[in-house]
């Protein structure tokens, strides 16, 4: 397997490795073509771009040129942001990864339904094979044995609760726009109201009939964003779009902007120009603006050293497991 993470890539380098479903469709199609690759599974969250791979033995293929195939990058340029591990290495990270270790912040709550639908949608797409199925099915089950045994002693594990604890630290904030309804603006939305905020939802016109809104959640069209953006003291913005939500252009056409910025989505959606405006023009206090990173740059990791002696123990007792399937599967002479 191959990666590009937090720890290695910042967040203009991750950005050109975030995949469309379009383009995780050509990847797994490319993978299909090569006979020595029996498997492969892309998880592609903010964080981390992974490639794993399973081939025939005495074969090997970098995945990250694979993906640097598809994302038309120059892997030998880029290779300073990537690391490929093989065997053991990769089944450890990968249940690392889903126990939340890796994450930038610590013990994220949402990788675990990350991996599983990364791992959903291979084989929807029939690029998985017994081995990558059995080993993101005991990586699943780690992460789940993780979260549910320790206490990592944050309340607020998520991007989209780290957000909301953001504006509770501005005694300014009142009213917010959320840009984006998918699960991440809806969870915002929810945490939004929890803490007694006024929050307003974007809808596309044309998806508004079969969108769940969170209770006491006002709704405002996508395209209204521009014209009642001023009545907000905050946005953050959470989409799955490749293109800006708010861009430099038809901001500085804004009077009165909010007095936060908050940037959720990768790649980012909010264009990261609107901080270095220049006021001579029309003058304004600059904006708070955060994006993933400085969301998490300051996660307090107190309980990590704590945590990690219990964590390891679980992830070995699954890795035991899924070497025990696959001994007694060469023993079966190497069974699908």
């Amino acid at each position: 397997m191959s990666y590009i993470d937090h720890k290695a890539a910042n967040i203009s380098e991750r950005e050109l490795f975030t995949f469309t479903s379009s383009e995780v469709c050509q990847l797994y199609n490319r993978i299909k073509e090569y006979e020595d690759i029996l498997g492969g599974v892309l998880i592609a969250t903010c964080n981390r771009t992974e490639l794993y791979l399973s081939m025939k033995d005495g074969t090997f293929y970098d995945p990250f040129e694979i993906i640097c195939e598809i994302k038309k990058q120059n892997a030998d340029e880029m290779s300073s942001v990537k690391k490929t591990l093989s065997g053991h290495d990769a089944i450890r990270h990968l249940m690392l990864v889903a126990s939340g270790t890796e994450s930038q912040i610590w013990g994220d709550a949402q990788i675990i339904s990350q991996v599983r639908d990364a791992a959903r949608t291979a084989k929807e797409e029939k690029t998985t094979d017994s081995i990558l199925n059995v080993l993101f099915r005991n990586a699943i089950s780690a992460g789940k044995k993780v979260k549910t045994n320790i206490d990592f002693n944050l309340s607020d594990n998520s991007t989209a609760l780290k957000a909301v604890s953001i504006l509770k630290e501005h005694d300014d904030i009142n009213n917010v726009l959320i840009i984006g309804n998918g699960v991440i603006g809806r969870l915002v939305g929810e945490s939004l109201v929890a803490n007694k905020f006024e929050a307003t939802m974007t809808l596309r016109q044309f998806k508004s009939g079969a969108i769940s809104v969170p209770r006491k959640i006002d709704t405002v069209n996508y395209a209204e964003r521009y014209s009642v953006i001023s009545d907000f003291d905050a946005v953050i913005s959470a989409t799955m779009s490749p293109h800006y939500t708010l861009n430099y252009e038809d901001m500085r056409k804004i009077e009165k902007w909010p007095n936060v910025f908050i940037d959720l989505a990768m790649p980012r959606d909010i264009d990261p120009r609107i901080v270095e405006f220049d006021n001579a023009e029309n003058p304004r206090e600059i904006p708070k603006y955060y994006d993933l990173d400085m969301i998490s740059r300051d996660e307090v990791m107190e309980s990590k050293e704590d945590h990690m002696f219990e964590i390891n123990e679980i992830i070995h007792e699954f890795e035991q497991e899924f070497y025990r399937w696959y001994d007694y599967r060469m023993t079966m002479g190497g069974i699908k």
